[in-house]
């Protein structure tokens, strides 16, 4: 690679003159971005022009003597003066109305009705001025404030808020975007736009005359123009919209930038082993690969740990420091030396590597020189006996591992560096880095491990961070296998798609384009660096160039035989990694934990003047548990809440504690130390979420904040949660009997959890160096002997979950003699007397705990939380609240991810034998239900399928049955990321009693009550039952399993002319979207069908017979059910209940089961109907106009699965349920006009179903505009008002309209309408299964029975 030069640019572009400016400014959050500001300013900022800069240089002479005077004065008396607040506000006042030009848009004074008050209601903020529209309407809020340090610093008061954090109050309470707070000094832009992360600015006045650019970019930005004025789009609340997307895409940059610092890591780690063992030194890395890669993970952890450290001054500082251990100039250092000589020369040192290595040292143990003092700060994240093989020297005296100065300069870049789409690099500064953020960036990294690759594999291009990798002996089969460009490109995307289901490889096309590519001569080169002097590799590699991608040293990604490659583990395919901005992780935890801080508090009265805060003690004494915690983001959230609580009590109780400017770093510790616990399956994930903890409580004079004893590794739901587990020895306690208790055994249960218990006190008061009962080493000797104590515990626990593990938990004899061979285990592994044996015990755990399936664990690790934080359950009835975003996966997912007995686990022990395909976030929800005292609080963050189905009947309906309300919910909302496309639902609720006046909160409107489906709940509790007048009328469509079984109409018509008799194996295929695109509803493609004919019959069909031969049944050999793979010829689900129910009809409806559309319609029965629709036996007109109704789709949308705006029908939840009106003739005519007319207007105009009801269910669309439209919508009108009479219920009122029910806007009866009519419905079913009930327990009439009633003969029931 050639030399960098360096070459003065003789004027910078604009991006750094933006730059320039901004990098002036001390921001928070998402401040405002380059590429926004590019856009409105292309040319740069405008210079202040010379009238407005002589009248801002006037009028700062004279407040300039004011400031001087105030600072002078309050630092003798601590108070401001008049004369200060009178130059202060002439100030303000000139540089608003003047300088800025709001002119007379300017309302200067107190602005009436706008306040904001603190949480305990002791202090009132008001705006002293406002920016307004022409129409009188507030564009900004002002706020004139006393002189202080800094904005960011929480003043003394009552309120652990700083002035920019009372502004976002004032902004919010007030549905104002924009605000700005000032001392005179100090200026701030503050900018807190709904449902989005507050972002802020501060400059400083007094630099005004010299840094010229910043002043006049926020002279700029503040004008009238840019916040009431001008086009919308170069608005304020508009720029800082943008700057979060492109604040998200740098956390996604940087995040897949990791990932390949990560990987080049290993790729140097694996080369220095090789140079060892050549040199004839033993290999120096672990036997265990899965350690080389946590630690390179870990090398990264500390790189961003110091540069966050070092940038907001929270390590040691001064010249001593920075020239021997600091991190934060390392970059340009190298960056230099890349320049000056090359980046090549950086191969022949590794002083930047040693330098990390000693400053890792010196921050575990501490370091003391003549003018320098490095505490100990501790932490597992620096100590050398985590990764000895780092440190280790050879019999020369030298590291056994180097890493090369090269191979750091990318990884420091990796993390300073955003490279943005476009190629734009972009500087990054830790100031602007969320906690959050750099925990989301590393929680990309779950989900991998390194591996020895048995063979030469090639890295391949693809989504950045998320490549593929090949063996190279396997590209060459797959070239000899498919001789085409094209047919290898879709060869190569087929096997990666098995082998690594998470990566992102290239499009086909992109492939092919790369197999045939001109290589430049620069990555020929890097070739023979990456292979060394293997011609004949080299040859080899050669040809797949085009499509490989190179490491961040510009070498092709090459892993030669025997070396260490990153691969996806089998957890990494069903992993979501979104970033979960700080704004909905406070949102969490503020719903959640401010019940508990305040008493009488939001649950006793919704007047918050009334509301009082606890005593520091009370607050200090409160147990908040994330039990998936991933990063730590909502633990970090947690403990700046009740930090600011801490802060407000002690001010409280203690008025000379305002003046303590540590006192909220003091507070933070305590709580981090008192109140915090987290638990994770993943054991990077625990070092993470300490990592997290570490940078939100670090003091630049103390050891880190021990949290060893509070970030638990383990798996959350497999754990056992209360003392008679373990003294009856089973899962269930109850199927044991009275008295059997677990006293025989020499295992004194409640004198080591009392033990534990007093332990763990210890363990959490705040460390002190100079206490010997709190340093750092008494810390970790009490860690130690805790888990010396429970050992015992633990691994009797580990039996319990292992005994009935692989039977699933589930209830019966078989668990029962599982666990009378546990009590044998442990009563020979802890025997009264005599001698101990724990053979039988350990072959328990290990044959119960080991996975069914692939994962990334070699055996489950329970994580038990009675053990584990005894104190919380012994003492404290458990945890006070949970928070959190635990895993999604859907039920379907479960068994392949977990196996069939963890899964069935989950639904015997955790649920209560609740079956149903819950998605696994509902199981997470019934453990946080059980973890919680009896006035415990839960806010959790879930899949919006959390409110359906089955989870909602596993999850919700089991909590709310057993005592738990809901007091808040989010029903489903976009995910607040650009990047992330999924919907979420929230929960906040409690074990405590609610005030019943105390409205609840759903979705931003408060109600009486939140039922499960997290929507106001109506008079009516309860789910639907079942009708039995509804079973065997609606089915699923036939499922084939093998995409062989179809064939296009061509083909059909050949084989028919070949063998007529083909006609009776080859249908018409009718899918969801034929049904709902197609403007006849006609399938476009053909079915092989031999429904249940055995395989010597379907044989004389020779033709379609070779067929399935050819394509299905290979691929149907595969399959993991039995049954598909042995009768291969036949459909997966061949529905013979839905053809015996519709074989003497000639018409059906059919639904699309998903879609957003929700129509019926009759179409030809002579055909094969999809798994992807519904279809109901009944060609009823009246049939039809029930099930197009209103009334049912409201009923199908509340009761089926949504997704986005998609509604799933299931027959069995929706169709099954709901109470059908008698049949009338009006229903009848309204049902047989509305098939009529919908018919005409889709063949005349060509549309399909989707489209016409696109157009209906849109407000756009005037009835003027469109007579064909505004027909459709009159006979829905007369449709539901014809349906309704046939319930009897006339009397609702239906005010029909453009309204919004679960995220989907329809043409449809109103809000108050759908919940009478839902509330009416429901009543109605519970009625009729009532009354089915009681039927079905009278004695059988032996009478003769009677014909059956076709659809149209006096009821629908």
């Amino acid at each position: 690679m050639a030399p960098h030069t360096s070459r003065q640019r003789a004027t910078p572009n604009v991006s750094e003159l933006h730059r320039a400016w901004l990098e002036l400014v001390d921001t928070d959050g998402p401040f405002l971005a380059i590429a926004p500001l590019k856009r409105v300013w292309p040319q740069g900022m405008p210079a202040l022009d010379h009238e407005r800069k002589e009248a801002l240089l006037y009028a700062r002479k004279d407040f300039e003597a004011a400031w001087e005077a105030a600072d002078r004065a309050t630092g003798n008396d601590g108070t401001t003066g008049d004369a200060y607040r009178i130059a202060r506000d002439k100030w303000v006042e000139t540089v608003l109305r003047d300088v800025v030009g709001w002119a007379e848009s300017l309302s200067w004074g107190p602005v009436a009705g706008i306040t904001a008050q603190s949480p305990n209601r002791a202090v009132t903020v008001g705006a002293e001025a406002a920016l307004l529209d022409p129409d009188g309407a507030i564009g900004a809020l002002v706020s004139v404030i006393d002189p202080v340090d800094s904005l960011r610093q929480v003043p003394s008061d009552l309120w652990a808020a700083t002035p920019i954090d009372r502004m976002e109050a004032l902004l919010r309470d007030n549905d104002i975007p924009i605000g700005i707070v000032t001392d005179g000094r100090w200026w701030a832009l503050v900018c807190a736009r709904a449902g989005a992360m507050t972002a802020s600015g501060v400059v400083d006045a007094l630099t005004w005359v010299e840094e010229t650019r910043t002043r006049d970019a926020f002279l700029t930005l503040i004008s009238r123009q840019h916040i009431i004025g001008g086009t919308e789009d170069e608005r304020l609340p508009v720029l800082f919209e943008e700057s979060v997307a492109a604040a998200e895409e740098i956390t996604e940059a940087l995040g897949a930038q990791v990932r390949r610092a990560v990987e080049l890591l290993i790729q140097s780690f694996s080369e220095s082993a090789r140079d060892a063992q050549q040199r004839g030194e033993s290999d120096p890395l672990p036997a265990d690969t899965h350690q080389s890669y946590e630690a390179a993970v870990t090398i990264m952890m500390r790189i961003v740990f110091l540069l966050f450290a070092e940038e907001r001054g929270l390590l040691p500082s001064g010249e001593l420091f920075e020239q021997g251990y600091g991190i934060s100039r390392e970059l340009d250092r190298l960056q230099a030396r890349e320049a000056e000589e090359s980046e090549e020369a950086l191969d022949a040192t590794s002083l930047t590597w040693h330098r990390l290595l000693a400053t890792s040292q010196a921050l575990y143990g501490g370091a003391s020189f003549e003018n320098m003092r490095v505490p100990a700060y501790g932490g597992s994240l620096f100590d050398p006996e985590r990764f000895p093989f780092l440190t280790a020297l050879t019999a020369h005296g030298t590291l056994a591992i180097t890493v090369s100065d090269r191979v750091m300069l990318h990884a420091l870049r990796s993390v300073q560096q955003a490279v943005l789409k476009g190629g734009e690099a972009r500087r990054i500064s830790f100031r602007d880095i969320d906690v959050e953020q750099i925990g989301y960036i590393y929680e990309g990294l779950l989900g991998y491990t390194a591996v020895t690759v048995d063979g030469i594999y090639l890295g391949l291009q693809g989504a950045r961070g998320e490549e593929p990798e090949i063996s190279l002996s396997e590209l060459e089969q797959l070239a000899e296998a498919n001789t085409t460009p094209k047919k290898l490109a879709e060869a190569i995307r087929a096997h990666i798609e098995r082998d690594q289901p998470s990566a992102k490889t290239q499009s086909s096309a992109a492939i092919t384009k790369g197999i045939g590519a001109q290589i430049e001569p620069s990555v020929i080169s890097g070739l023979a660096q990456a292979v060394g002097d293997d011609t004949k590799l080299r040859e080899r590699v050669l040809p797949w160039l085009g499509i490989m991608r190179q490491d961040l040293r510009g070498r092709p990604f090459v892993v030669l035989d025997g070396g260490l490659m990153v691969k996806e583990t089998p957890s990494r395919k069903n992993a979501g990694a979104h970033y979960t901005p700080k704004s909905l992780a406070r949102e969490v935890v503020l719903h959640a934990l401010q019940p508990l801080c305040y008493s009488p508090g939001p649950y006793q009265t919704a007047n918050e003047s009334e509301w009082r805060l606890k005593s520091s003690d009370d607050l200090l004494s409160l147990k908040v548990a994330d039990i998936a915690c991933g990063s730590g983001a909502f633990l970090v959230s947690a403990a700046s809440y009740l930090a600011d609580r801490v802060v407000e009590a002690w001010t409280a109780e203690d008025p000379a504690n305002a003046h303590r400017s540590d006192l909220h770093r003091r507070a933070i510790r305590e709580v981090v130390a008192n109140c915090l616990y987290g638990a994770d399956i993943n054991d990077m994930a625990v070092e993470m979420c300490k990592l997290s903890l570490w940078l939100v409580s670090l003091d630049r004079d103390l050891p880190f904040s021990f949290v060893d004893d509070k970030i638990f590794l383990g798996n959350s739901l497999l754990g056992i949660t209360s003392l008679d587990q373990l003294r009856k020895l089973h899962i269930d306690p109850s199927r044991v009997p009275a008295g059997e208790m677990f006293d025989i055994f020499d295992v004194d249960i409640d004198a080591i959890i009392a033990k534990a218990a007093d332990l763990r006190r210890k363990l959490a008061s705040e460390i002190d160096e100079n206490d010997p009962a709190r340093n750092s080493a008494a810390k970790r000797r009490q860690l130690a002997q805790l888990r010396e104590v429970t050992t015992n515990l633990r691994r009797i626990a580990d039996g319990i979950v292992a005994a009935g593990l692989p039977l699933g938990g589930k209830p019966g004899k078989a668990l029962d003699e599982a666990y009378e061979n546990l009590r044998i285990a442990v009563k020979a592994a802890h025997p009264e007397s005599g001698v101990a044996t724990s053979t039988m015990l350990d072959t328990i755990i290990d044959a119960g705990l080991k996975p069914t399936v692939a994962t990334d664990y070699r055996r489950w690790q329970p994580n038990h939380w009675i053990i584990e934080a005894a104190d919380v359950f012994v003492e404290h009835g458990g945890f006070d609240a949970i928070v959190g975003n635990p895993p999604f996966l859907g039920g379907s997912r479960i068994t392949g991810a977990v196996g069939t007995n963890v899964r069935d686990w989950l639904v015997d022990v955790l649920a209560g034998e609740t079956r149903g395909a819950a998605d696994l976030v509902a199981y997470f929800f019934l453990r946080a239900h059980t973890l919680i005292n009896r006035r415990g609080t839960v806010g959790l963050i879930a899949t919006n399928t959390l409110a359906q189905g089955d989870s909602r009947i596993v999850g919700l309906d089991r909590m709310v049955a057993s005592g738990f309300s809901i007091t808040r919910a989010i029903q489903s909302r976009p995910w607040p990321v650009a990047t992330a496309n999924l919907e979420f639902a929230a929960v906040w609720g409690s074990l405590a009693a609610i005030a019943d006046d105390v409205p609840r909160i759903c979705d931003d409107v408060p109600v009486p009550r939140i039922s499960t489906l997290l929507e106001p709940a109506g008079r009516v509790d309860g789910k639907p039952q079942r009708l039995a007048t509804n079973t065997d009328i609606a089915f699923e469509g036939c499922k084939p399993i093998g995409m062989g079984f179809i064939v296009e109409p061509g083909q059909a018509e050949q084989w028919v002319a070949d063998d007529p008799a083909n006609t009776h194996v080859l249908f018409p295929y009718l899918n969801g979207e034929d049904l709902n695109s197609r403007p006849d509803c006609s399938a476009r493609r053909w079915i092989i069908d031999f429904n249940d004919r055995p395989e010597e019959e379907s044989t004389k069909f020779s033709l379609p017979y070779s067929r399935i031969l050819e394509v299905v049944k290979p691929e149907r050999a595969t399959n993991n059910r039995k049954v598909y793979r042995d009768y291969w010829w036949q459909f997966g689900e061949r529905r013979p209940a839905m053809r015996k129910a519709i074989a003497d009809l000639d018409t059906v409806l059919v639904l699309t089961r998903v879609s957003d559309t929700l129509m019926p319609i009759r179409v030809s029965s002579a055909q094969i109907f999809s798994d992807r629709l519904t279809v109901f036996a009944s060609d009823s007109l009246t049939l039809l106009g029930v099930l197009s109704s209103s009334i049912h789709s409201l009923w199908a949308i509340r009761y089926g699965t949504t997704h986005e705006t998609r509604v799933t029908y299931n027959p069995s939840a929706v169709f099954e349920t709901f109470p059908r009106p008698v049949t009338t003739d009006r229903v009848t005519a309204a049902g047989e006009l509305l098939d009529t007319r919908r018919r005409e207007v889709m063949l005349r105009r060509e549309f399909g179903l989707t489209h016409l009801y696109n157009l209906v269910n849109d407000p756009q669309i005037t009835d003027a505009s469109d007579p064909d439209i505004a027909r459709m919508r009159a006979i829905h009108v007369e449709l539901d008002e014809a349906v309704m009479d046939a319930y009897g219920w006339s009397d609702i009122a239906l005010d029909h309209g453009f309204h919004t029910y679960r995220q989907m806007q329809r043409w449809t009866v109103s809000t108050a309408a759908r919940v009478e009519i839902l509330d009416r419905l429901l009543e109605s079913n519970h009625c009729r299964a009532a009354e089915e009930a009681k039927q079905a327990t009278k004695p059988k009439s032996k009478g003769r029975r009677g014909k059956n009633l076709s659809d149209e003969q006096g009821t629908l029931l």
